[in-house]
């Protein structure tokens, strides 16, 4: 006979004393509603009543309307797992086998017996509060949401169905979770999962052959962060995309993880006011494209706030950033943000918004932030807005129609009438200041920058006082520990010494980074925890990262020293290209480390001939990734300034497409795409692309990498087509891990 309808449930629990076996509860009342019928909660794969028994206890009833063999057992496993590690944020149930009867055929069925939870599920909550604007509240609940799925994760449980309505709001304003149907502890790890919970928050990949591990929670619980952190910056979001008809999730629609370039949320989220938002979705988003177990914690992503640093010591002879170390720490800066309105064309009304680091690309194309259909003027990469808030810089991507700034025209190959700043062989860029105008086509954009005072947008830090430094203090740092000796390079974005402790001799290397731009104590903060993961990775192949810190307005990095040079000076010496034979080794090792970057949820960001360094060991040489992150992370803070248009011409040589459409999204596929070009730059003594002259941006945007056998016909053909799929345009089309493409590699002879 079939499983029990709803309906017979209904029935029976209209008299308690014939509907269960427990004589506790066949004296309790059941809540009714209007129509003095049984009221239903919930109603999926089960429906809840309220009871309450005669000592004025409130209870959840759970009875369930499908069948499944493993449902005691699943219980149980949870029941005893509970009864050793219970977080607060759930609540305490027994699950009894044979419990209430069915009005159907008189047989009995299992029931959950549980505390009943007084509150409003979260959505009906953050409705109430997106209603009156109360950003603040709203910011408060994703703290607390953070602090559960921490606690959860300690526990080693997966709820396995984090959504809206089991997510309920307590009057004292505790979370607490219910529907446990489809929840995982460690014993249950591996078994197939009973449900495969509401789609809007579950990752694109699961289904109902996804198995149960405790880490099924990672991607519901970064959703439902990102929403009530998006909404908390933006209220008005709720009204646009929630408050429709027959729509009750929390913002988020399953088709957005689909495709996320015909989402308007997703466009929406980008220009968030709030930097944190912006950082969040652009990973969120990622991580859709990914493998369900890709997605990590919540807490591994947002971190607790750093406690305040105490002051720096004071400087001495043997510390060569005397001159830009500060006697007190650097001042807090006020937030500022870029604003883009549209006041003529087809986007008129619309705004952009950016609050830290980040690339806006304009035009006609599918792949563009902005994009302008409609306009034969706007070309398919038309121009691209680099923005540093308050700083703001827009470079032409060699537009057919040139792109006009207050009525000058920068670019463009359709007319006789000479630009400015082409001289033929630099890009035709301009520094923006708020109220410029900026015209492409029918499209006039009018530029405004929020939260600094007029004339205060000094680039760069402010020269510190050093004449009266303050006693120094004993120190534990790593660098206070060390003698300073000769600078070994210079870099775009630091100066690295040759280093020894005092104590051991040992050698390491320290790199100093002086901002390029005035940044605030709470971006800072951010680096240094973005920065603190980095100092756990330790690889044969990679450089570790000993110490990393503050030294006043300095960042500065203790690393491993390498004393055989880089990548790229060892390919001069030898001519411009090596052998595959000769290159193998190497190209093995910088694979191995990456996977295992990878493996550990981060990625580099920044591969290039000279972040490969070589360190000399007995009888062979070593191949070492240098830097990985540290410049990816500065980068996005801001702290360097403008990089996107800025780069060293050879550094665009080895950055893949999507990092020019999307500056933030920085995925491991990325790190595999710019390695692959350096193995192509060592084989051939060439780069992947030819187009990358006048403008490299655009073309890296409009032309593929050149097959490496056009370059160079010895190269062997299984070698050959390992390096054309890492190197391919479309992320999806390359290899997806490192230890794949490694162990192709390896195959070849």
């Amino acid at each position: 006979m079939p499983w029990p309808l709803p309906s017979d449930f209904h029935r029976v629990v209209q008299h308690p004393q014939i509907a269960f076996r427990d004589p506790h509860l066949q004296g309790c009342r059941i809540e009714r509603d209007a129509l003095n019928q049984p009221r239903v909660w919930s109603g999926a794969f089960a429906v809840v009543y309220k009871a309450m028994d005669c000592e004025g206890r409130y209870w959840a009833l759970r009875a369930f309307t499908s069948e499944s063999p493993e449902r005691r057992e699943h219980y149980e496993l949870i029941g005893s797992h509970l009864k050793r590690r219970a977080p607060s944020c759930l609540v305490d149930f027994e699950y009894r086998d044979a419990a209430i009867r069915s009005a159907g055929d008189g047989k009995w069925y299992p029931l959950v017996v549980m505390d009943w939870v007084d509150g409003m599920t979260l959505w009906t909550w953050v409705q109430s509060k997106c209603r009156k604007g109360r950003g603040v509240s709203l910011a408060k609940a994703a703290r607390h949401w953070w602090k559960l799925t921490k606690e959860l994760q300690a526990a080693e449980i997966a709820h396995g169905d984090l959504q809206h309505a089991n997510v309920l709001i307590t009057p004292a304003g505790r979370l607490k979770l219910v529907d446990y149907d489809g929840m995982c502890v460690p014993s249950l790890a591996g078994r197939r999962n009973l449900e495969i919970g509401v789609r809007a928050y579950q990752h694109p990949q699961r289904n109902e052959s996804t198995l149960l591990t405790t880490s099924l929670d990672n991607f519901s619980a970064l959703v439902i962060y990102v929403a009530l952190r998006a909404l908390a910056a933006d209220p008005s979001l709720w009204a646009r995309y929630v408050q429709q008809p027959n729509y009750d999730k929390l913002l988020f629609r399953a088709e957005d993880f689909v495709d996320r370039e015909q989402s308007s949320l997703y466009r929406d989220l980008m220009n968030s006011p709030e930097p944190a938002v912006r950082t969040l979705a652009a990973k969120l988003f990622c991580f859709a494209r990914e493998s369900l177990e890709r997605t990590p914690p919540l807490n591994e992503l947002v971190g607790e706030p750093l406690r305040r640093k105490a002051p720096v010591r004071a400087a001495t002879d043997e510390r060569p950033w005397d001159a830009q170390e500060p006697s007190v720490m650097p001042r807090e800066k006020p937030a500022a943000r870029v604003v883009l309105k549209v006041i003529a064309g087809p986007l008129q009304g619309r705004s952009f918004c950016a609050q830290q680091h980040n690339t806006m690309l304009v035009g006609r194309g599918t792949d563009c932030h902005v994009r302008i259909v409609g306009d034969r003027r706007i070309s398919r990469h038309h121009f691209l807005l680099e923005l540093v808030p308050p700083h703001a810089r827009l470079r032409d991507l060699d537009s057919q129609n040139g792109t006009y700034v207050n009525g000058v025209k920068y670019g463009g190959r359709s007319s006789d009438v000479p630009n400015r700043a082409s001289d033929g062989q630099t890009p035709v860029e301009i520094d923006l200041r708020h109220g410029d105008q900026i015209t492409a086509g029918q499209t006039v954009l009018l530029l405004h920058v929020q939260g600094v005072p007029s004339g205060a947008c000094p680039t760069k830090p402010e020269a510190p006082d050093v004449q009266n430094p303050p006693e120094r203090a004993e120190s534990s740092r790593v660098l206070d520990q060390l003698k300073i000796l000769a600078p070994v390079g210079k870099g775009a974005w630091g100066t690295v010494y040759q280093a020894q402790f005092r104590k051991t001799q040992q050698t390491v290397a320290l790199k100093i980074v002086n901002p390029a731009v005035e940044i605030g104590q709470a971006a800072r903060r951010n680096v240094q925890q973005s920065i603190a993961p980095l100092l756990t990775l330790r690889h044969p192949n990679l450089v570790s990262l000993l110490e990393a810190g503050e030294a006043g307005q300095a960042f500065y990095f203790v690393q491993d020293y390498c004393d055989g040079g880089n990548l790229k000076q060892w390919i001069t010496d030898q001519g411009g290209r090596m052998t595959f034979d000769a290159a193998r080794d190497w190209m093995l090792q910088c694979l191995d480390a990456l996977d295992y970057i990878h493996r550990q949820q981060m990625v580099h960001g920044n591969i290039k001939p000279e972040n490969i360094l070589l360190h000399v060991q007995p009888g062979q040489q070593i191949a070492k990734l240098a830097d990985c992150g540290l410049a990816r992370i500065l980068d996005q803070a801001g702290c360097l300034g403008m990089t996107a248009t800025a780069r060293a011409s050879d550094d665009y040589h080895f950055l893949p497409r999507e990092r020019v459409i999307d500056f933030r999204d920085v995925r491991p596929q990325s790190d595999l795409w710019s390695l692959a070009a350096v193995f192509y730059y060592m084989l051939t003594g060439q780069f992947p692309r030819d187009r990358l002259g006048q403008e490299p941006l655009s073309g890296i945007l409009d032309s593929d990498p050149i097959p490496i056998r056009k370059r160079d016909p010895r190269i062997p053909d299984p070698v050959a087509r390992v390096m054309d799929r890492a190197l391919s345009a479309h992320p999806g089309k390359r290899f997806q891990h490192a230890a794949l493409m490694k162990d192709l590699l390896r195959q070849t002879s």
